[in-house]
């Protein structure tokens, strides 16, 4: 399995909690190989990740999973849901937290966004944020804590940034069911937009 730096990792594992409640990420401790994941089943996606090696570090509460994934000299972390969808949402695990933690409805952005447009997915943000912080007012004080302990990447305008993971580019991975069929992002048309854009 691919190594997570173990300083980072540890700060991690102490927050558990606080990921779980509030940012939909129940850590896996230790992590888990790829293979627990090898065989359909009705509550989980089932994967494949030819010639990567790969570390499940948790899931969310849909049964989605976040992998660390290496193949060579590429690295990412994947969101590979029950729904056969999957998105990149960082080149390593620091990102993919930073981008979670700053956008915890991240899926349901996409969800409502099918078209994938910029401006879609920021008025969609932007209503989720509110509501978010309506049901949870401790919210905005619960990520400040975690970016800084952490001491995650700053993400300047992050529904830019998930456009950028999600949308317009291809998933840097091929993650297969073990039927054949290939996980797809959420998004409609990004495969076109990526053929077009390389």
């Amino acid at each position: 399995m691919p190594a997570v730096r173990q300083h980072f990792w540890s700060r991690v594992v102490e927050v558990r909690d606080v990921l779980a409640f509030t940012f939909d990420f129940e850590l896996f401790e230790p992590a888990l190989g790829s293979e627990a994941y090898a065989l359909p089943a009705p509550w989980r996606p089932a994967f494949v990740i030819p010639a990567a090696t790969v570390s499940v570090l948790g899931k969310d509460a849909a049964g989605g999973v976040y992998a660390y994934c290496k193949r060579g000299h590429t690295t990412c972390c994947l969101h590979i849901a029950v729904r056969g969808h999957a998105v990149c949402l960082g080149g390593d695990v620091e990102h993919a937290l930073a981008l979670l933690i700053a956008l915890p409805h991240w899926q349901e952005v996409l969800a409502q966004c099918p078209s994938g447009e910029l401006s879609a997915l920021r008025e969609v943000a932007l209503r989720l944020e509110r509501e978010a912080c309506e049901d949870l007012p401790a919210l905005p004080a619960a990520r400040q804590e975690l970016q800084s302990f952490l001491k995650l990447p700053e993400l300047a305008d992050p529904v830019h940034h998930l456009h950028e993971l999600a949308v317009q580019r291809p998933l840097p991975l091929t993650v297969q069911s073990p039927h054949g069929w290939r996980y797809e992002s959420p998004i409609r048309g990004t495969e076109q937009r990526a053929a077009s854009a390389r």
